[in-house]
C-alpha cells in the first residue's frame, strides 16, 4: 500500500457536499458528552456570560459576531475532518479488498 498523504484528499465543501451532509446526519447518533465535557461547557458558559455582561452594547455586538465566525469556522473544520476520515476509511476498505 502506498504511503498515505492528506494532501491527496480533496476535502473542500463543494466537492464533498454529500459526505458532509452524511456527517451532519450521523453526528447526532455519535456525539456523546462525558462529565468532563459538560463541566468544561458549563465553565465556558459562565465565563462568557460574565464577560458579555461587562460589555457595552457595541462591544456585545462585536463579540457576538466574533462568536458566530468562530462557530462557523469550527463547523467547517468538523465537516472537513469527517470527510477526510470517511475518505480514508473507504480507501482502507477498498485496499483491504484487493
Amino acid at each position: 500500500m502506498e504511503q498515505f498523504s492528506f494532501e491527496s484528499l480533496d476535502i473542500t465543501r463543494a466537492s464533498n457536499e454529500t459526505i458532509a451532509e452524511l456527517g451532519e446526519v450521523l453526528w447526532h447518533f455519535t456525539f456523546v458528552h462525558c462529565k468532563e465535557d459538560l463541566a468544561i461547557a458549563e465553565k465556558y458558559r459562565e465565563s462568557v456570560d460574565a464577560l458579555v455582561d461587562s460589555f457595552n452594547p457595541k462591544q456585545k455586538k462585536w463579540f457576538e459576531e466574533y462568536q458566530k465566525m468562530v462557530t462557523d469556522e469550527l463547523w467547517l473544520a468538523e465537516q472537513r475532518r469527517f470527510v477526510c476520515g470517511f475518505r480514508t476509511a473507504m480507501r482502507l476498505a477498498l485496499e483491504s479488498m484487493k
